[in-house]
Formats: structure tokens, sequence, C-alpha cells
């Protein structure tokens, strides 16, 4: 599978084709020595030859060159992931939904496109028969590689996001000081969370905590709702606002609070 990228460029011949879509340009490169041209300072790749074609010639070229490949899809990449040869591909990769729907908005097949002749499209089962087979990277009951504390602190930050509005200081970030579960001989099963919301000026906490301290009584209350909607018990959340000056650009805070790996 090919991009088939369409280019502004000279066909050779003076002509400019910025109004043909249907071309594209094929490069054609050799690798050639230096000590032929009296000099010993290695090797360099030069251009042989470039000629313009129509996208119905370069999947003749490309089936030339690659003979037993199952399809050769011709595709706009600048055209984003919407173009139908973008699609296709995808689907063909993935095995489905639909690969022959996938195929038949290509229009009418070229020559070329499929390996053998009079094929229209491909279907599911032979998509999927280019799937390597691998073992699962997790179990078939895992829904996420992140931990309860990860998504604690997002849904409060998302709360913030909700209640602040356009108030909010986009240089918030929480962090969870404290996650602690349930034992199985309690009787009252409470999870106690406890989180730091940081800002970095003075002027943005009062945003966050707000006229007696109003605002973050709001966002507690939500955000309570959402964890245990989440975790499926009940929850006890304290939160803290605290200025911690700058710290979008301390490498080492931004390391602590997981931007940058350590």
């Amino acid at each position: 599978q090919k991009n088939n990228d369409n280019r502004d460029d000279d066909d050779g011949n003076g002509n400019n084709n910025s109004n043909n879509k249907n071309n594209v340009q094929l490069y054609h490169k050799k690798t050639s020595s230096k000590e032929d041209k009296g000099d010993n300072n290695g090797e360099e790749e030069e251009k042989r030859y470039k000629r313009t074609v129509t996208v119905a010639q370069a999947v003749q070229n490309w089936r030339e060159i690659l003979p037993d490949a199952l399809a050769i899809i011709p595709l706009t990449a600048s055209a984003g992931g919407k173009d139908v040869g973008v699609v296709a591909l995808r689907t063909l990769l993935m095995g489905g939904p639909d690969v022959p729907a996938a195929f038949r908005d290509l229009g009418r097949p070229l020559d070329g496109m499929f390996k053998d002749k009079g094929v229209m499209f491909l279907s599911n089962e032979e998509a999927r028969g280019i799937i390597p087979y691998g073992p699962p990277l997790y179990d078939e009951d895992t829904l996420t590689d992140r931990s309860e504390r990860f998504f604690a602190s997002e849904i409060i930050r998302a709360t913030l996001f909700c209640k602040l509005g356009k108030e909010l200081p986009y240089c918030c970030e929480v962090i969870i000081d404290e996650f602690r579960e349930p034992k199985p001989q309690d009787k009252r099963k409470l999870t106690r969370i406890m989180a730091t919301i940081c800002v970095e000026r003075e002027s943005q906490k009062g945003i966050v905590v707000g006229k007696g301290g109003v605002k973050i009584k709001d966002v507690g209350v939500e955000a309570r709702k959402q964890l245990e909607e989440f975790l499926q018990e009940k929850v006890h959340l304290k939160l803290n606002v605290k200025v911690d000056k700058n710290w979008r650009r301390d490498e080492s805070k931004l390391k602590a609070y997981g931007y940058l790996k350590k």
C-alpha cells in the first residue's frame, strides 16, 4: 500500500501539473560512488529520473514492484483521515468492520489494484488473514492500565473545568495525596481521598476557593458524587488548594506530576 500524494511539480518538460489531481510523482533513485567522479569521500544518493504518471499508471507500476501484494490502494494522506483511500487502508489493516464497503467507496477498481484479476473488493476474512496473531497484551477484564488514583485526579480536575468555567486558571494541577480504600474488616465501606489543587499565583487560589470557600465546596460536592459513581462505593473527599509558583516551568515538578518521564 502506497500513498499517491499529489504534488505541484514540473513534469520534466516544463509543464506544471498543479491542476491535475490524478497525477503523482514517482522518484527513481540510485546510489553511485563518488569514486567514479574522482572523489574518495564515500557514496552519495542521486535521482536517476523523475516523471509524472496518472494514478492508474502508478498502481500498475507498484503492482510490478509488489506482484504478491494483496492490494495496491491509491490514497491521499494530505486529505486527512476521511480520505476514501485512507479509510480503506485503515479498515483493511483493522480487519473490518466492513472491508468490502470501504473498497467499494474507492469506485471501480483500477487494473493492478488487486492481486487476482476480476476481483472487485476484499472480504473481511481476507483482511483478517493478513493480521498476525499474537498474545493479548492485557486480560479480557482489564479496562485500563491507569490506576484509580489517576482517575480520581482527572475527575476532580474535570469538575474544576465544569464548575469554574471561564474563571478557571488552566494551570491547575490535582495531586492525590492520599487514597485509602476500605479494609475487609471495616464495617463502613468508605474510600478516603485527600487531594491538593495546585495553582501558580495567589490570585488564582482565590478564584478556585471562592468567597467564603463556596467554589471549592461546590467542586468537592460534585467531584465526590462522580467519584462514588466511578468507584461504586462511598467516598470521603477532602480538597486543599496551594500555590506552587511557576510549577509548569520547573522540570522536577513536571516529572513529579507525571508530565515528563523520570
